[in-house]
This record gives structure tokens, sequence and C-alpha cells, in this order.
């Protein structure tokens, strides 16, 4: 079936008419109500302000997105400027600790050589200061004869080396090692167990035994 322009518009028009209505927007409305001379009119004009309006919605979508990009930009270079002067900052610090490290080593090779040694004794009672609460005076005053296995743990923390006793009155044997006061020398203490409970006890900061 062949059909004239006049009825192939008609046919676009009432395309455009239904998918309004689908949408349910008010246009359609009016649309029903103006004649058909004017519905042409009508909807070439329709077009043409849908396609102005989504002209403007892409321009200032644009122009949001270039904005973006700006702000995104800026904040790059912020962030590389940033991270030179950090970098900046921690090598001079870097070459400060050094050059005050360097100024406090003696020049004399003997007495370099003490320096150094007592260095490393300090470093390492640090470390053995730090391994637990059986460091410190006060967690050894919690020990009691006939304390729990389990009590002992609590007040002092993981022993350094656990063995086992060949002596028949005792069982276990915790020691607690480590030089507490950067001497060189390793202070021991010790918890004698038996049947899970504490027969004897020494205290690494004392002499005697208990």
């Amino acid at each position: 079936m062949n059909l004239t322009p006049t009825e192939l518009d008609d046919i676009e028009i009432e395309r455009f008419v239904n998918s309004m209505q689908r949408l349910k927007l008010p246009f359609y409305s009016i649309f029903k109500k103006v004649s058909d001379t004017s519905k042409g009119s009508l909807f070439i004009l329709t077009l043409f302000l849908f396609s102005h309006h989504s002209a403007e919605a892409s321009e200032d979508q644009q122009e949001k997105i270039e904005s973006l990009e700006k702000r995104i930009s800026a904040l790059e270079v912020e962030n590389a400027r940033l991270s030179s002067r950090v970098s900046e900052l921690e090598k001079t610090e870097r070459i400060k600790n050094k050059s005050e490290f360097s100024s406090i080593v003696p020049r004399d090779e003997i007495e370099k050589k003490k320096f150094f040694d007592t260095f490393r004794r300090e470093i390492k009672s640090s470390e053995d200061m730090s391994r637990g609460p059986w460091t410190k005076v006060e967690s050894w005053e919690k020990i009691r004869k006939r304390m729990s296995e389990y009590g002992v743990r609590l007040a002092l923390g993981r022993p350094t080396r656990i063995k086992p006793s060949a002596n028949p009155k005792i069982e276990t044997i915790y020691f607690y090692i480590g030089d507490l006061n950067a001497d060189g020398v390793d202070e021991e203490g010790y918890v004698n167990l038996k049947d899970k409970r504490v027969v004897s006890f020494k205290s690494p900061h004392q002499q005697g035994s208990e």
C-alpha cells in the first residue's frame, strides 16, 4: 500500500503522540485539543524545544565535567608538590640525624669502641626490657608459693625459656632471662612448678631465691 507524504507525516505524528502518552507527559492532552492542521506545527515546535533543552543539558553537563577535570588536575599538582616537600624534609632530617650522631662519636679508636659497645648493650637491654611484665619489679611482687601456673603467666607473661626438671620435687621451670640494666650481663629469674603450682621462685631483680 502506497501512502502520500501527508499520510506519512500523520503516522509519524501519531507515533510521537503515543510515545508522549506512554511517558504520561502533559503535552499529550494539549496535543489532542488542537486542530489537525496545527498538529504538524506543534509537533515541530515540540521537537525543537526538546532538542534545545537537550543541548542545554549537554552543555551544562560538559561544563561540570570540565570543572571537575580542572579540580582533579589541580589536586594532582598539589599532591605532587606536597610529596616532593615531604621527601625533602625526610632527606634533611636523615642528614641532620646522621650529622648529630657523627658529632657525638669519639674520634679516638679506643673510645669509639667503648662507645659502640655501650650503644649495643643499651639497644639489647632496651629490647629485653620490652619482652613482658617480668622485666618489672612490681610484677614479681605478685608471685607467691602455691600460686597457680595460670596466675604466674598472668603476672609475668611468657617465659623466655621453659624446661623440665630432673628434681622430683619440681616438674617444670620457667626462666625469665635478659639484660635489664645495660651492663652486658643477663639477669636471670625463674619459677619452679609442680602440679601446676609454684614451689619456689627467684626474681631477676634480686640475688636470693624464695
